[in-house]
């Protein structure tokens, strides 16, 4: 259970966009027994136009506030939670996440310690980790790896927290864009001298993608994404070169080291996905280029 508040400890609001997510409810309730003092911890989801908003979620506790925002796009509905909240600290998290009880915790840890923008662990899961779907496979090894990302720059929203201040400092999320908005205020935040620190204890649990749709749907919303960043002037052109097209044999390699596969089947899945990712990221290059 959240424990007593000592006067030392900041004050975070939670934030997390939704728009017709199931597993809003079982992401708040996480985040409702975080181990943080409970009276220093308030959560804020902005409905981002669901059918059916769950305004009910704000009576399971009187920390939990539900606002709507109709402007398309989850940016647009980070911002406007961000302009509600009134903590020291902003920690970002998605709808389909399930936080561990000591995120909250470990990343104020590191932001006391001196980490100006922390960006934490997303432990990504399958249905079944013995017979796991190729794209699932895939994401278990290689989706949100903050510890890859963080050395170049780049951290999700998936699992983000700041200072106030510091997020005051680099300003709001690009609300145009309809994907890699945590890229380019992340870009923002190191370029205004606030680099980013990667914590192994932070964790969120996320979900893998299941299927080949969904998959092409993220490819897609990637690349869409980073063309506009391009021609805001915001990231370098990049060209679409052969090795875009060149077979990932390397992932025989990765599928057999990989400590997060279970069993051959799941190794198998993964060389399938792997080879799926390569050439749907090159098609979803080439649709938007």
């Amino acid at each position: 259970m959240p424990s007593a508040a000592p006067t030392s400890a900041p004050t975070v609001d939670v934030v997390v966009p939704v728009k017709d997510d199931p597993r809003l409810e079982a992401c708040v309730r996480a985040l409702l027994v975080q181990d943080h003092p409970a009276e220093k911890l308030r959560i804020v989801v902005a409905d981002n136009g669901s059918r059916e908003p769950r305004t009910d979620l704000a009576d399971l506790d009187p920390r939990v506030t539900v606002l709507s925002e109709p402007r398309p796009g989850s940016y647009a509905a980070r911002n406007a939670a961000v302009a509600v909240a009134r903590g020291d600290v902003l920690a970002f998290t998605d709808s389909d996440t399930l936080p561990d009880p000591s995120w909250v915790s470990a990343a104020v840890r590191a932001l006391e310690a001196g980490a100006r923008v922390v960006a934490g662990r997303v432990r990504v899961y399958p249905r079944d980790a013995r017979r796991p779907h190729p794209v699932e496979a895939f994401e278990v090894v290689n989706a949100f790896r903050q510890d890859r990302t963080v050395p170049r720059g780049f951290a999700v929203t998936a699992n983000l927290v700041v200072p106030r201040d510091v997020f005051d400092a680099v300003g709001p999320f690009d609300a145009d864009l309809p994907s890699g908005g945590d890229a380019e205020w992340c870009g923002r935040a190191v370029a205004a001298g606030f680099p980013l620190t990667y914590v192994h204890d932070a964790v969120v649990r996320h979900p893998a993608r299941e299927s080949y749709a969904e998959a092409w749907t993220k490819l897609c919303r990637v690349q869409h994404g980073r063309q506009l960043r391009v021609r805001n002037g915001e990231e370098p052109p990049g060209a679409l070169t052969a090795k875009a097209f060149v077979p990932p044999v390397g992932a025989l390699a990765r599928a057999v080291r990989a400590a997060e596969l279970d069993g051959p089947r799941s190794r198998l899945a993964y060389v399938v996905g792997a080879f799926y990712m390569r050439y749907g990221r090159a098609a979803a290059a080439v649709k938007y280029r």
